[in-house]
């Protein structure tokens, strides 16, 4: 029994310690699940970044690709411009929750 109980402690642990794929600088309720949302950001090429990792009830890669591209609509449409995708990476973390990357200009 204390084996199991010690078992269990170390996955627990390993998994608070893995934290976030991407960088929390904003946490939403989006459906029943959660979603971690990283400031939009550029790459070397003057492009914008939007990241997103969502929890399974937020709809894993899915809900994160989806609340990836509303931040950069959003994003984009407070220049008054429109999205141009350039790639769109999505992959897991942790087994469970979606992570999406989406890097895009705003014409």
């Amino acid at each position: 029994m204390k084996i199991i109980q010690f078992s269990e402690l170390i996955i627990l642990s390993a998994i608070l310690a893995t934290g976030c794929a991407v960088q929390n600088d904003k946490t939403k309720v989006r459906g029943m699940g959660l979603t971690y949302n990283a400031e939009i950001t550029t790459d070397q090429h003057g492009n914008y970044i939007s990241a997103v990792e969502a929890a399974p009830l937020a709809g894993r890669k899915g809900g994160a690709e989806s609340y990836a591209m509303e931040n950069a609509t959003k994003y984009c449409n407070n220049k008054n411009k429109t999205v141009k995708i350039i790639k769109n990476q999505t992959k897991s973390h942790l087994l469970v929750n979606g992570v999406a990357k989406l890097t895009f200009t705003c014409i």
